[in-house]
């Protein structure tokens, strides 16, 4: 039999009036639940102190729930369940993620799972009698509300696990001392928690021996459950590896578990471990400013550790292009420009293509102090980085200059050219030495550039211009027969960055 428990009312709200002659409904303190589509109306607790007050939860007997942002159905687990059971959500409505809890008796949480469902944003947990728990929490990411169905089934017994499971047990037990190995089998969804000394010194806590394709995370919570820090594959492949140096006073736990709340099994350890040598760049603004500016075009090879960064100080005046190149496997850079308080001006993480990252100091608006290079999320990786003055080198697809176009080859009717202009840059190009009338034009814009073309004579004078054309933001130029050298100059509107491609063809006559 499925008891079906719908849209939850806050408790204390008002039901929806019946139909003249019908009776009115039952208040509850704890909230009435709206019918889902099959299914029977039900109450369920929208407090854990209300839980009592509404059925539990019996095995095989699915629950329907139809959440409002910013509520929770909580439940007693009823003794048919037994010692051994799982909970889980399914057949979810679109945009529905779901969070399962289960809770003791102080409605501390003793075990928490997102999306380890067989369903995508499902959630699932075990249970055994070890856990201790009273009451389970089912909840949406982030409190968003949505509609799904809570099932519970009951599972044959399991060995008990020789480790503590949630961050109440750890409290209750010596912490996990440096040097002390132990090997750990986790369920699908189980996590293991250990208290850490007090004297932390050079601490690491390092995930080793991982069986199969076990892919471990750690994560540094404080007493009350809190993130302060994680890791999930700093250890090298799928191993973890967790400095707890930087870590704050306090009493701090340590929770170890895989990735995609998959079983597996390894190895956890706390290593006393000596600090790796002093990295050869700058790692803060002081330092920055201590070594004073980078040149102005230049490469510099980086390899950061785990949850490092790199920050220079950057030559006064200058407009440059910055980017991260030769990334190793692995590596996804991110770039920032900073003014002279540290703060973000510009960010750019993959705009140098793939995971390399590209930007340029025009972009700030001349505030731009220091560049930061970092790895996404903290990863450790190795890259160059790359300065280059804008105007200082050719464009790509065009010359700098009418000095440096001259000495080119001409542009080739019908052949089409790629031209990424940064904020400030031309590209000048050399038109056919036969004097021939030709009609240029831009095409194939990228993120809404604004295209500018000029026809220049030999001494740079402009003699026709065009900005948009045919209703759009790309440019169409007609050169008519005149004398040669005659050179076409490409820019973004109003000195903008600009990527688009350009092409001159024959005028029909």
């Amino acid at each position: 039999m499925a008891l079906a428990l719908g849209l939850a009312l806050p408790a204390g709200a008002a039901l929806a009036q019946p139909a003249p002659g019908a009776s009115m409904p039952k208040q509850r303190p704890s909230g009435e639940s709206a019918a889902c589509p099959g299914g029977r109306t039900g109450p369920i607790a929208l407090r854990a102190a209300d839980a009592a007050t509404v059925p539990p939860l019996l095995p095989d007997e699915p629950v329907c729930l139809r959440l409002r942002p910013r509520q929770s159905a909580f439940f007693r687990v009823a003794p048919e369940a037994g010692g051994f059971y799982t909970v889980s959500t399914r057949k979810l409505a679109r945009s529905t993620d779901t969070v399962l809890e289960m809770l003791d008796a102080q409605s501390r949480v003793l075990a928490q799972d997102d999306d380890g469902g067989s369903e995508e944003l499902s959630s699932s947990i075990e249970v055994g009698p070890e856990l201790g728990a009273t009451l389970l929490r089912a909840g949406t990411l982030e409190d968003q509300g949505g509609t799904f169905e809570l099932v519970l089934v009951r599972d044959a017994p399991r060995p008990p696990p020789d480790f503590p499971i949630s961050l109440v047990a750890a409290a209750a037990q010596p912490p996990l001392a440096a040097g002390q190995e132990v090997t750990l089998r986790l369920r699908r969804g189980q996590s293991a928690y250990y208290a850490l000394p007090a004297e932390r010194g050079r601490l690491v806590a390092r995930t080793l021996k991982l069986q199969g394709e076990t892919d471990t995370v750690l994560t540094l919570l404080d007493a009350n459950g809190q993130q302060l820090d994680e890791d999930d594959d700093g250890g090298g492949g799928n191993a973890s590896a967790l400095p707890l140096d930087g870590a704050p006073a306090g009493q701090l736990f340590l929770r170890a578990s895989i990735l995609g709340n998959t079983p597996g099994s390894f190895d956890l350890v706390l290593r006393q471990e000596e600090p790796p040598p002093p990295p050869d760049f700058p790692t803060t603004l002081e330092q920055a400013r201590q070594q004073g500016p980078l040149p102005a075009e230049g490469t510099r090879s980086i390899t950061l550790r785990r949850r490092q960064q790199a920050i220079f100080a950057l030559p006064p005046d200058q407009a440059l292009v910055i980017q991260t190149r030769n990334l190793a496997s692995g590596t996804d850079t991110v770039l920032a420009l900073l003014d002279q308080d540290g703060e973000v001006l510009q960010e750019d993480d993959d705009g140098g293509s793939d995971l390399a990252s590209r930007i340029a100091t025009a972009s700030a608006g001349g505030r731009a102090a220091f560049v930061r290079a970092a790895s996404l999320n903290g990863a450790p990786g190795s890259f160059d980085l790359v300065l280059r003055p804008v105007g200082g080198t050719a464009s790509p697809g065009g010359a700098a200059s009418i000095e440096e176009a001259a000495r080119r080859p001409t542009l080739l009717p019908g052949e089409a050219v790629a031209v990424q202009l940064e904020a400030g840059e031309a590209a000048v190009f050399a038109l056919p030495h036969d004097g021939r009338p030709v009609q240029a034009l831009t095409f194939d814009l990228q993120n809404g550039a604004d295209t500018v073309l000029e026809l220049l004579d030999a001494e740079g004078q402009v003699l026709e211009e065009n900005d948009d054309a045919d209703g759009g933001l790309g440019s169409r130029l007609l050169a008519g027969p005149q004398p040669r050298p005659a050179y076409l100059r490409a820019t973004g509107s109003g000195g903008a960055a600009a990527s688009f491609s350009l092409v001159i063809v024959r005028p029909v006559p």
